[in-house]
């Protein structure tokens, strides 16, 4: 890898010195040099303008940031037809130009038209403008992703785009997000989005998001038929930045960065409360104390509450041996993690051309601190792209795009989030880090706990290490034969090494463990009982993707025709090698020939391939009526043969009912409305690679013999023979408008998606059948939804100075309702027909018993016993229902709570309580620039989202769920139930374990702890300032600005706790996850 890097970084170089000499060499002739600025004076960057010559020949250039251009090696003396055009102004054509040797001056004013209407879209193999768009698209340019400290694109774009949901499971350092379109699909085995960059199939979290022009979804079937059977679930399209003609340009930029939790770390740090509150809890469901504390301890660690001079640890014989005794108060939050983690962006981009060759040079470091305190926690990533343009003549052109990433995230302890869910469990106030002698404490010999389960002895040591390794090249050459003026073809072909894997899955991993010191007795050190070994896990993908296609274009009179069509096909071959050794003779040094231990070796490989043919009609007289039609016939090998070949068409139209003429009288308010509809078919073939073929499934199991560990083979499931497509079928209505000179606008879409012949598990089968069911195409399911987006743009004059600003908003909402699946009884535990995904059913509570005898009247009536069992098996007094238990509401009032057959005909006592997927997600934004200063803001949040707290949820439940959690609110003893504060209290009598497992009061779903988990929070809000153009100048700069920048700043939400982020419990219902950033920034963007 190395090796390549360097070639590729010299061959970079190469081109580096080669373009500036190129863009000098040859400057003879005339020269037609200017400044090109709007009718306000603006100067006017990127505008093209092309000089035509009478023989056919053409030469281009890009105006500056400065407005100014330079088009040199022009003919002299005869007559040039010189083009100026610029997105959203008109165009100027200047006729009859002739020029004389020598330098030539031609300043001009371009004349503002209607932006919002010549806007270019991105679509499936080229572009359209906005106003002739038929389907379901939405685009948002680099603003919505500039001066933002983030590790991807995911995390920029969050609430930009309606019906893009994207959402985090953790917030490690460079953490993915994961995203749908128009929501997920609980059935679906590939319900994820085709991500295209640059027409080639990829991941947006590795890409530079400086290196993006345009973000574009295709999100209905119409817009996405032309990927066929990729597509089923929207497309995502990023184009990156182009190289641009003229002057070499450079552009530097970078952010600095400092991220603090988004919740409270006010955790109880008093050992006496904490050891009381928990003892208490396991007290009353075991018998006994957690701690195992002596009245006398708890006395000497109440004498600490006031007294934090004493002694934290002594040593004591206990249990005839010496050892030592905690009194602390820790506060282990602050132990384990730091405040805050820094970050860190430079980013360099270099273009440039002649009129033969244009270039782009672009580069990103990234480095990102984790919060873990001890050791190495911390992710670095460098992105490099290079772009190459060759006219090779005036009907052949020749491009190369090469994409080079490379991520590590280095971890100590175990994985990421394993470790966060350890520091939650048996780490104490009342417990220490480390003992008087240095040594790491482990467990406490009075009750014999792991402390934080054990992981700070292995932090403390830094022994126990991870390393995941993203590599990635990608690389695209093309060609486009220019045949004439109506008709282009294209050529791509590209290959991928290593494509893009999740946080889960690296290129490369590499985990050591060792056995790390403590001590639990004075004098005596011990070795915690962890097998010492190594894993290493390398991933080898291979990915070729090819594509040949042309299109056609002519006006005639009023009639406006496009035709596109061309074929792709692709090649994915992957394999993975693992090998683990066991007892290395060195505890720093890692490789496998340095095991003395067990060894194993395995490994996998698969491969799949697909064909499609596709082909997009347009048509549209005078930009009126609008019509478009897309098809594509797709085959995979992921299907039996007879199977694996599919159609896939779609129709959409339009109607700019605005450029009617009886429409002229409302054109002053409604400058342009056009309705939208269309219909289209999509596939899905995202399933396992041979989901056809019987395969006998290979593990390996913990138990070891003759130095290895031992291997089984399990039967494979059932296999259906009938094995094919999921189909999608997507209808889609819009309404596109336009108001007060286009400054206002308005889009809206509703839809409805069917999704056929959903691969998931057919008919349940009799146990003594030998395996599992076949996964069949038995299940459908319809989504239902609207988008809703407003736009407003203007500005006006300032102390002599232009004040622009905006401001929009977005809202969405789907619902989705299962129509087939084999579930006759209708079990409410699994899917069955008429459910709406993401139900929720639970019991209804009636408030606490106040009194013993109001528990046993009630008891002797009703039986609570199933969803009580921990009360029921508690020791002594406490196995019944008592004063500040929770009572439960006996719906159908036959004696018992209980939820029936757990049927949709036979619940019981339950009840539908509500939903856990996202509802009404929203965001709204705003920006205003006058004289270089800047400024924007963009809220997001969602209108309802219900969760109920796991059983693991420890800030939530604490010691309900694990009487030994070690992060408990500051406030939580106020909300347990006392008699004084009755019916007032927040959670009922203090018990251990009932909210974490089995048939239990808080385990069991209900009304009195249903969470509602709407937000809004301001994402991120930044301040810029642009130096004059006039002081730049005299240095040689073409533009330097400062910012600052602010993102996850403020949440408001409903939610009960203050130390829970709503948009991380439901991505992980215990909130046991790495938790997010709110994160501080500052940079400059400078290019000269």
């Amino acid at each position: 890898m190395l090796t390549t890097l360097r070639s590729l970084s010299g061959w970079l170089l190469l081109l580096l010195c080669l373009f500036p000499a190129l863009a000098n060499a040859q400057q003879t002739g005339a020269t037609l040099s200017g400044v090109i600025t709007s009718s306000k004076g603006e100067q006017l960057p990127g505008v093209t303008i092309e000089a035509r010559m009478t023989d056919g020949q053409r030469k281009g250039t890009a105006s500056l940031s400065d407005g100014n251009y330079t088009l040199a090696n022009l003919p002299e003396g005869v007559p040039l037809q010189i083009t100026f055009t610029f997105l959203g102004f008109e165009s100027l054509v200047i006729k009859n130009k002739i020029l004389k040797n020598g330098n030539n001056a031609l300043s001009v004013q371009l004349l503002e038209g209607d932006r919002k209407l010549n806007e270019l879209v991105v679509v499936g193999y080229g572009t359209q403008k906005k106003v002739n768009l038929t389907g379901a698209i939405a685009q948002v340019d680099s603003k919505a992703l500039e001066n933002r400290p983030v590790a991807n694109v995911t995390q920029a774009l969050q609430g930009a785009i309606p019906g893009l949901n994207i959402n985090f499971t953790d917030g490690r350092p460079g953490a993915n997000g994961r995203f749908n379109i128009r929501g997920t699909n609980p059935l679906s085995s590939g319900a994820t989005p085709l991500v295209l960059i640059d027409g080639v199939p990829g991941s947006m979290n590795n890409v530079n998001p400086r290196d993006i022009e345009t973000f574009t979804v295709l999100k209905d079937a119409a817009a996405s038929a032309i990927y066929g059977a990729r597509a089923a679930f929207g497309v995502i399209l990023i184009t990156t930045r182009t190289p641009k003609k003229g002057k070499l340009n450079v552009n530097y930029g970078n952010n600095f960065s400092k991220s603090y939790n988004t919740v409270s770390t006010d955790f109880i740090t008093d050992g006496y409360t904490s050891a009381m509150l928990n003892d208490e809890a396991f007290l009353v469901t075991t018998g006994n104390t957690y701690t195992r504390y002596t009245p006398a301890d708890m006395e000497e660690l109440k004498k600490r509450q006031t007294d934090k001079s004493l002694p934290t640890v002594i040593t004591d014989v206990r249990n005839g041996r010496e050892q030592y005794v905690y009194y602390g108060h820790t506060d282990w939050w602050k132990e384990f993690f730091l405040p805050a983690q820094d970050g860190m962006e430079h980013s360099l981009s270099v273009s440039g051309g002649t009129e033969k060759v244009d270039f782009l040079l672009s580069g990103r470091m990234y480095n990102k601190k984790g919060m873990m305190r001890y050791d190495r926690d911390e992710y670095n990533s460098f992105n490099l792209r290079t772009k190459l343009t060759v006219r090779a003549t005036k009907w052949l052109t020749f491009t190369n795009n090469t994409q080079f990433m490379i991520g590590k995230y280095t971890y100590p302890g175990w994985d990421p989030n394993t470790n966060f869910v350890n520091t939650t469990v048996h780490a104490l106030p009342s417990y220490l880090p480390k003992n008087p002698d240095g040594t790491a404490t482990y467990i406490t010999a009075l009750n014999n706990y792991q402390i934080g389960d054990g992981l700070f002895s292995d932090l403390l040591y830094g022994k126990n290490k991870g390393i995941q390794r993203w590599n990635e090249l990608m690389s695209t050459w093309g060609a486009t034969i220019r045949v004439n003026d109506n008709i282009n073809l294209y050529a791509n072909y590209t290959f991928t090494l290593n494509p893009a894997r999740d946080n889960d899955n690296p290129t490369i991993s590499t985990y050591r463990q060792t056995s790390s010191p403590y001590s639990i007795y004075p004098g005596v050190i011990a070795k915690v009982p962890r097998p010492d070994f190594l894993r290493e896990e390398n991933n080898q993908d291979y990915y070729h993707v090819a594509n040949a296609y042309g299109e056609f274009q002519k006006s005639y009179g009023k009639h406006n025709v496009k035709f596109m069509a061309g074929y792709n096909q692709e090649l994915k071959q992957f394999k993975r090698v693992t090998s683990e050794r066991g007892d290395l003779l060195s505890q720093d040094l890692n490789d496998v020939n340095l095991g003395s231990g067990y060894y194993t070796l395995t490994g996998d490989q698969s491969e799949w391939a697909l064909l499609g043919f596709f082909a997009r009609a347009n048509y549209d007289y005078k930009g009126k009526y609008l019509l478009e039609l897309n098809g594509r016939y797709d085959g995979t090998s992921r299907f039996p043969k007879g199977q694996r070949f599919g159609f896939f068409p779609s129709v959409s139209a339009g109607w700019r009912i605005s450029e009617e003429s009886f429409f002229e009288p409302l054109k002053k308010t409604i400058n342009d409305l056009k309705f939208r509809a269309s219909y289209g078919q999509l596939g899905n073939q995202v399933t396992s690679n041979y989901p056809y073929i019987p395969l006998l499934a290979r593990g390996t199991s913990d138990w070891i013999a003759g130095g290895k560990k031992i291997e089984f083979l399990t039967a494979p499931p059932a296999i259906s023979p009938n094995l094919t497509w999921e189909r999608t079928a997507s209808q889609n209505f819009g309404i596109d408008m336009g108001l007060l000179q286009n400054k206002l606008s308005v889009s809206l879409d509703y839809y409805i998606r069917d999704t056929k012949d959903m691969l998931t598990r057919g008919a349940t089968v009799p146990v003594v059948f030998g395996t599992t069911e076949a996964r069949e195409n038995a299940a459908d399911l319809r989504t239902k939804g609207f988008e809703i987006s407003i736009n407003y743009n203007d500005q006006f004059d300032l102390a002599g100075k232009p004040f622009m600003w905006s401001i929009g908003a977005n809202l969405s909402d789907f619902s989705s309702v299962i129509t087939r699946f084999s579930n006759d009884n209708k079990r409410l535990n699994d899917y069955y027909v008429g459910q709406k995904y993401g139900e929720m059913w639970g019991y209804l509570t009636d408030g606490y018993f106040n009194s013993d005898e109001e528990a046993a009247a009630w008891q002797a009536k009703v039986n609570q016993d199933l969803v009580g069992s921990n009360i029921k098996s508690a020791s002594g007094q406490w196995n019944k229902l008592r004063a500040g238990d929770l009572k439960f509401k006996d719906i159908n009032n036959d004696g018992t709570i209980s939820p029936g057959l757990n049927t949709l005909s036979d619940h019981g006592d339950l009840v539908y309580l509500g939903n856990s997927q996202i509802r009404y997600p929203y965001a709204f934004n705003g920006s205003a620039s006058w004289n270089g200063i800047d400024l924007s803001f963009f809220f997001q949040g969602i209108g309802k989202r219900d969760w109920y707290p796991g059983a693991n949820a420890d800030k939530f439940w604490g010691p309900y769920s694990r009487p030994y959690y070690s992060f408990l609110p500051t406030n939580f003893e106020d909300l347990v139930w006392t008699p004084e504060k009755g019916q007032d209290s927040y959670f009922p009598r203090l018990r251990g374990y009932i909210a974490l497992n089995g048939n239990n009061p808080l385990t069991n779903t209900n009304d009195r702890y249903m969470q509602d988990l709407a937000y809004l929070r301001l994402k991120n809000l930044t301040i810029g300032y642009s130096l004059p153009d006039q002081l730049l100048k005299r240095i040689k700069i073409n533009r330097l600005r400062v910012y600052v920048s602010g993102d996850n700043l403020v949440t408001w939400t409903k939610l009960e706790s203050k130390y829970i982020d709503p948009e991380q419990a439901a991505a992980d219902a215990n909130g046991r996850v790495y938790p997010f950033g709110k994160t501080f920034s500052a940079g400059l963007d400078l290019s000269f």
